[in-house]
């Protein structure tokens, strides 16, 4: 909505100044040295080319010549206008009726300074601005020292001056407006890049540089921000920026559409299309250094295979089933349509209309915008399907840790805790617990009641602060703490005595059909630093054995085989 107030603002802003008189079917050109004099000219004026021809021209400096017909324009001075890029010093000379020459001398720096909005500069015709004078004008010629591209002839126009100086201001804000919303998802990109690091908002960042660029060189922004800019410099970045945004946009829409949607076949010349306007500017000023009036015409056909491949790209996707593909849809295809005209101007296939450049701008804009839209709806499908990925990965993780019959952690669970905490010294003791003559239970009461057994405790060891693992049949390991401030009151033997006394108990109120009391066995062992798990669980194992062999129902945490005789606290009966 607000791009189409601007453009509304534009029309309503610049009807004054449309009064404006072409001048391209008028004219007729001329080559001489640069030396060459308006006296001189003036007396071969037979020697001008008024043909088709005209805009082929040879010599260091260029005259054109046409009668001054300023009936349309409003009182006041009248004003030459026409594309700026590349150029250096230039005069104006007005013949009058009576034969005499009024003539004005403009320094490059003076045609900077009376640059209008679109890239153009207005120099006044010299006393055109004195109503007797005026009226007396017959013929202006115009000289331009070495000029570079067509566009300096072919875009030629009379206009009222005091019109586009009332305009400069308000027209230089709408440009700015439009760089500032063009540029504000370039910040949205670089925020989140960090985090999402998507390739194709890298992309579409430099996508909107190049725009913004463009816009602000060649609408002629840059000589309010930076009035010594040369127009050789605001050449060279009109044809830089471009050609580079043209090429990003190329692999941002390859790698925007999803996967799978733009045939193999299709990519690489979509990508070689893309980067073709880049290498043809290269060799443009690499061979020429930009001094050649066709290079205009190398540069816009340059673009012409990247868009058609882009128009059966889109159809190409939208057939394959692509959601994206709407965004650059809605958001290409006004600027293809500008660009197709603007190639065909550029390549001199017809004069146009000028003002349509205006409606590039716009499309420009409206486009960084729309696929700013784009991403992020793109970038949260993207969020969806890893974090999808991401939860069935856990879940993955989970079922390929969790034994199936407990529902807690199994061998590769507890041997993964047990990694862990020789970083962190979460747990202080490693215990293995056994249920006593479980086979007799099997065997007595079938499998079902021997499953609930299990079941059963599993639920229990799930509900201690110990991380818990079923490493075997009815084997079961645990790590848990000891807090050293409490030893004398609390140690390892006393915590598993507690936690057996527990399980003796929810396994007689689960499963009552089991008459007597189900009891357990367990070794401990300590985790000194560095140890491997092998290492710990051979000790724990061993203890285990020795509970089983001194009787079971009790917990043993140090070896009796070499430690004889009865220690408190280091075999406990639960």
């Amino acid at each position: 909505m607000r791009i189409l107030a601007a453009f509304i603002a534009f029309f309503c802003l610049s009807i004054p100044a449309n009064a404006s008189v072409r001048l391209s079917d008028d004219l007729c050109t001329m080559g001489t040295a640069l030396n060459g004099q308006i006296s001189d000219v003036v007396a071969a004026s037979h020697k001008f080319d008024c043909s088709s021809e005209k805009f082929d021209f040879s010599g260091s400096k260029l005259w054109i010549r046409f009668p001054f017909e300023a009936s349309r324009i409003p009182t006041g001075a009248v004003e030459i206008q026409g594309d700026n890029n590349g150029l250096t010093s230039m005069a104006v000379h007005a013949v009058l009726r009576d034969g005499s020459i009024e003539s004005r001398y403009f320094s490059e720096q003076e045609v900077i300074n009376s640059w209008r909005p679109k890239g153009h500069y207005g120099l006044e015709i010299p006393r055109s601005g004195d109503p007797s004078i005026r009226n007396r004008i017959e013929t202006v010629y115009v000289s331009l020292d070495n000029p570079r591209v067509a566009s300096s002839i072919t875009l030629l126009q009379l206009n009222s001056k005091q019109k586009w100086d009332d305009l400069k201001l308000p027209l230089s804000a709408m440009f700015a407006l439009l760089c500032g919303m063009a540029i504000m998802p370039f910040f949205y990109n670089v925020f989140f890049y960090g985090a999402l690091r998507y390739s194709f908002m890298l992309w579409h960042s430099v996508m909107i540089m190049g725009t913004v660029v463009y816009t602000f060189s060649s609408s002629g922004l840059m000589f309010l921000v930076f009035p010594e800019t040369t127009l050789t410099t605001k050449f060279l970045l009109n044809y830089w920026t471009l050609a580079i945004a043209i090429a990003a946009s190329g692999f941002f829409l390859d790698r925007f559409v999803e996967t799978g949607k733009i045939a193999g076949w299709l990519r690489p010349l979509l990508l070689v299309s893309a980067v073709l306007p880049v290498f043809v500017t290269a060799w443009i000023f690499q061979t020429t250094h930009g001094y050649d009036t066709n290079i205009r015409n190398f540069y816009h056909a340059s673009f012409l295979p990247y868009l058609l491949i882009v128009l059966y790209t889109m159809g190409h996707a939208l057939r394959r089933g692509s959601k994206a593909i709407w965004f650059q849809i809605a958001a290409w295809t006004p600027i293809i349509i500008f660009s197709l005209d603007r190639i065909a101007r550029g390549m001199d296939v017809y004069i146009g209309i000028h003002e349509l450049d205006y409606g590039l701008y716009f499309a420009l804009v409206l486009e960084t915008i729309v696929l700013a839209f784009g991403v992020a709806t793109r970038i949260m499908k993207l969020r969806r399907k890893h974090e999808n990925t991401l939860r069935k990965q856990v879940e993955l993780t989970l079922l390929a840790e969790t034994d199936g019959l407990t529902s807690i952690g199994n061998r590769r669970a507890f041997e993964s805790a047990f990694k862990d905490n020789l970083s962190n010294r979460k747990y202080s003791h490693i215990a293995i617990l056994d249920i006593d003559f479980f086979k007799r239970v099997n065997d007595r009461y079938g499998h079902e009641i021997g499953d609930e057994v299990l079941r059963v405790v599993g639920r229990k060891l799930a509900e201690t602060d110990h991380f818990a693992a079923r490493i075997g049949g009815e084997e079961f390991a645990l790590l848990f703490q000891v807090d050293e401030r409490m030893m004398r009151s609390e140690n390892a033997a006393s915590v598993m005595t507690a936690v057996c006394e527990d399980l003796i108990r929810a396994v007689h109120e689960a499963v009552p059909e089991i008459e007597q009391p189900v009891t357990f066995s367990a070794g401990i062992s300590s985790i000194p630093r560095r140890a491997s798990l092998k290492s710990v669980m051979a000790v724990a194992d061993r203890r285990l054995y020795n509970a089983k062999n001194n009787g079971r129902n009790q917990v043993v945490s140090f070896d009796l085989t070499e430690r004889p005789g009865s220690h408190e606290g280091d075999v406990a009966k639960a």
